[in-house]
């Protein structure tokens, strides 16, 4: 028996705003972040702020690594890794910016969270569970949502957007 194979040379066009062609734009940007202290380590994601290396990610993701003289590394989309800094952080937002030592990285553009409504479209992308690109879809579900943040010396309390897109431990830190 003979069987002839067909190929195909075409190529899929996404639109820029569909769940993956947004994907394709932004996961250059978005980092997986590795830590290392004395009480262990962790992982979490953060993106790109600005195009010389800062990163913003949550300060949960490397309080420990930050408090005890810890590693933190940063995974790059494109597999290079860098050891990172803290620039500053603030455990009551539950912010950090890290920086590493390169440049003409592709820095995420900020939302406007004042324009978000009920029923949107959201993607979460990160490194849930360690998995780096990993990117999900969802919607928001809900606006103003109490959430508590920080430590119990720095707890406060802030207005966060609920989403029924996946998240799991890996993605703090990581754009929506």
């Amino acid at each position: 028996n003979r069987v002839n194979l067909v190929s195909s040379t075409s190529t899929i066009e996404r639109a820029p705003d569909s769940v993956a062609g947004t994907a394709q734009r932004v996961l250059p940007s978005v980092v997986s972040i590795q830590t290392r202290s004395l009480t262990g380590g962790g992982t979490g994601s953060g993106f790109f702020i600005d195009s010389d290396g800062y990163i913003l990610t949550n300060n949960h993701v490397i309080s420990s690594a930050a408090q005890s003289g810890g590693s933190i590394r940063v995974k790059l989309n494109d597999g290079r890794t860098f050891s990172a800094k803290v620039i500053g952080r603030d455990a009551s937002y539950d912010l950090a910016v890290l920086k590493i030592a390169a440049s003409g990285l592709k820095a995420l553009q900020f939302g406007d969270s004042d324009q978000v409504a009920v029923g949107d479209s959201v993607i979460a992308i990160g490194s849930p569970l360690g998995l780096s690109g990993t990117v999900t879809s969802g919607m928001v579900s809900a606006l103003n949502r109490p959430v508590t943040t920080g430590s119990l010396n720095a707890e406060s309390f802030m207005d966060a957007i609920q989403t029924d897109a996946a998240i799991n431990p890996g993605n703090s830190g990581g754009p929506l």
